[in-house]
């Protein structure tokens, strides 16, 4: 039932949100009874388990039959593990490291079965890509808080997507308006000064009209030393609904961020083992506070066209513009000097201007030929970006790590720039990929067969306009999906399934030419299982996945060079459940063997680093008596290398985290709706170092975790 949308009532509740959330309000209490929604991808998702995902084929499907393995995180799950940043959101999620920078948080991390997006190339918000820039700082993120869910699509997706990394992608759903009330509101402190506010409230302006207001500020001063991180964030939408057949969502995503904490890396000389007979702290800061500065700013406008000719055919449109402004200093350490005395450090600074779009359009047919129902999609995706940027980049003076001590900002020769001694880069970054697929879904009795293909024209300019100087490289790629499934009415779905990946190179060699991008195919076998009638699902997936033409990034100097090719065989678990009325599990294996392969640089055999070789994770969240929800996970992280050449080991490491959540309605009923939460990650202060790029670059785990929250659900 559509509930008309009441002006007075909805100042009253924002009235009551900034003032007294949780013990003034005394007033009458307004039920309103809706039909539950239907089961959908874009619905409202319910406690720990969904039944359907748009991710692995663009359309609504159920994950009982879908010939891929794909994960979804609910809103329940980040609201009762407290997630701040879609990273954590991911904790509990075989397949899926997201831990290799440790504490910082300025980007998401996501790597897929040993392969990471450079950032970049793996997250994807409401159907189409995030559009930052691998080969700058301009790097967009969201905010946990806004999403409705995540769904993790394993395996190469480019016959659907474009590039994608061959691990798959993270798709981000936004929370949608709603013709039903709803609100939520809630203050949040924790340790290192961390303080917070949200909020989120959606309702009906009439029977054919809805919006949603979704808002939140973020401080904290991090673990590390004179560090803050800082953000505010609103996102408005709006949903036209004429009837059942259409639908029109205007949205849009702002957000700054004044001050985007730490991202960098001591040396494993001082974290792996001791140096001098101690270690570095994990709160160590390797940089000048006068050079020290992130600061990000981006705004996502977007839109979502549905329209139902007939039975028969369907219309989908998808698009957003996307601008984004960042301005980075940085000092950082480079390793130990000869005599491991001080380190060596060097400067990077950039102030890049993102402008970018994307479209995706969809045209669908739902018919029968000779009893196999079909379902075609015809697509047409283009995005394209401009990033015009200047860099600097010099060697900066040494600092003494034990006593804090450093030659100052200075760095070796004053040319007249913004920072003594920096070479200035001024840069013009283009980027454009246009692709055309199609898809279809047949079904025959139970057998379920998907097979789809994609055509990709790639295009990338980069322009030095010191030097006038223009790399471009032009590649044009066909890619390719299929699958078979078996739905046995017993609820178990065995399949199989074959898929190609293309993913662009963000950076140039070292030449300064752009390298060509790197494909990948990968086989997957797998087992699914619902028990019928629950939305509770067991997987098991074992996959073959290999990658052409890789390239290692260089840090200093952000290059990369070519490294023969990937090749990454496992096995993941999954089991997401209500057990019992009160107690809800998800639990997680992943066994990962991932080898360089044909490599060009000696380290034939070897195992990249930023690869786990195992990783397992439980959390169960149980409904207690009085008000009390209980939930605690462990997480154990499997041992790693910490360069490709395989000299030095990081070692596992186990994780505790924990929730306690009471509903004040349950002491007293004039509470109703108010909740009090207290979440720890990693529990026992576990010191580890998360992982390493290389020997030189090794990240400290998050310390432990803190976080009060008093909420109001109305």
């Amino acid at each position: 039932m559509r509930r008309v949308f009441s002006l007075q009532r909805f100042t009253l509740l924002c009235t009551l949100a900034f003032t007294a959330p949780l013990f003034s309000y005394a007033g009458d209490t307004l039920v309103v009874t809706a039909a539950q929604p239907a089961d959908t991808a874009d619905s409202p998702t319910q406690g720990y388990t969904a039944k359907t995902s748009r991710g692995a084929t663009k359309t609504d499907k159920p994950l009982i039959t879908t010939g891929q393995s794909v994960s979804v995180i609910t809103r329940r799950q980040m609201d009762d593990q407290g997630a701040l940043t879609v990273n954590s959101a991911l904790n509990y999620t075989p397949g899926v490291f997201t831990n290799f920078a440790g504490g910082a948080t300025r980007y998401e991390t996501v790597s897929l079965r040993g392969f990471h997006g450079g950032d970049t190339n793996n997250t994807f918000l409401d159907g189409l890509r995030l559009m930052s820039d691998g080969g700058s700082y301009n790097n967009l993120q969201i905010d946990p808080w806004f999403l409705e869910r995540v769904d993790v699509i394993r395996g190469p997706s480019s016959a659907l997507y474009g590039q994608t990394i061959p691990g798959g992608l993270v798709m981000m759903t936004s929370r949608r308006p709603r013709f039903t009330s709803e609100g939520h509101f809630k203050l949040m402190a924790g340790n290192n000064a961390t303080t917070g506010a949200a909020f989120d409230y959606t309702d009906a302006i009439n029977d054919q009209w809805a919006f949603r207001l979704t808002g939140i500020t973020r401080n904290s001063d991090t673990q590390y030393d004179r560090q803050r991180e800082e953000r505010y964030a609103i996102a408005p939408s709006l949903l036209w609904q004429p009837d059942d057949n259409t639908s029109l969502l205007l949205k849009a995503y702002l957000q700054k961020d004044p001050s985007g904490g730490y991202h960098s890396a001591v040396p494993a000389d001082g974290s792996l083992y001791a140096s001098g007979g101690s270690k570095l702290g994990r709160g160590f800061f390797d940089g000048e506070s006068s050079l020290n500065e992130f600061k990000r700013r981006q705004q996502i406008y977007g839109y979502e066209f549905d329209h139902v000719f007939d039975d028969v055919w369907s219309f989908r449109s998808n698009g957003s513009y996307t601008h984004a402004n960042v301005d980075q200093q940085q000092v950082y350490q480079i390793g130990w000097n000869t005599d491991r005395s001080a380190l060596n450090r060097y400067y990077s600074g950039e102030s890049s201007s993102l402008s970018a779009y994307a479209v995706d359009n969809q045209l669908a047919a739902d018919f029968t030929t000779g009893g196999i129902r079909h379902k075609v999609v015809l697509g047409g995706e283009y995005h394209e970006y401009t990033n015009d940027l200047w860099d600097d980049g010099a060697y900066a003076t040494q600092l003494d790590p034990a006593t804090g001590a450093s030659g100052g900002p200075g760095l070796f020769t004053d040319y007249g720039l913004t920072v003594p001694g920096a070479t200035r880069v001024d840069a013009k970054r283009r980027y454009s990929q246009s692709g055309v697929y199609l898809q279809d879904e047949m079904v025959l009795d139970k057998w379920h067969l998907d097979v789809s293909g994609r055509y990709d024209r790639i295009v990338a300019n980069n322009t030095t306009l010191n030097t006038d100087t223009t790399y471009r490289r032009q590649d044009d790629h066909v890619s390719g999906r299929g699958s078979l499934l078996y739905a046995f009415d017993s609820g178990v779905s065995p399949y199989v399934s074959y898929s190609q990946a293309i993913t662009p190179q963000a950076l140039s060699g070292a030449d300064g030419n752009l390298l060509k991008p790197t494909t990948s195919e990968q086989y997957e076998a797998g087992v699914k299982y619902q028990p019928p009638g629950t939305s509770s699902l067991y997987t098991v997936a074992l996959y073959d996945l290999t990658q052409k033409d890789v390239a290692n990034r260089i840090v200093q100097g952000s290059y990369y060079v070519p490294a023969g090719k990937v090749r990454s065989r496992g096995i993941e678990l999954e089991a997401r459940t209500q057990l019992t009325e009160r107690l809800s599990g998800i639990a997680g294996y992943t066994y990962n063997r991932v080898r360089f392969k044909d490599a060009v640089d000696g380290n034939d055999g070897n195992t990249p680093y930023v690869t786990p070789d195992q990783m397992a994770s439980l959390w169960a969240q149980y409904r207690a008596d009085y008000g009390i929800n209980l939930g605690g996970g462990v997480r154990y992280i499997g041992r790693q290398w910490a360069d490709n050449e395989n000299t030095r080991r990081v070692p596992s490491a186990t994780l505790l985290d924990l929730s306690v959540r009471a509903d004040l309605a349950a002491w007293n009923p004039r509470w109703k709706g108010a909740y009090a939460q207290l979440n720890a990650n990693n529990l026992t202060d576990r010191k580890y170092v998360a992982a390493c790029y290389g020997t030189g670059y090794c990240y400290w785990g998050a310390e432990r975790s803190l976080v009060a929250t008093l909420g109001y659900d109305f």
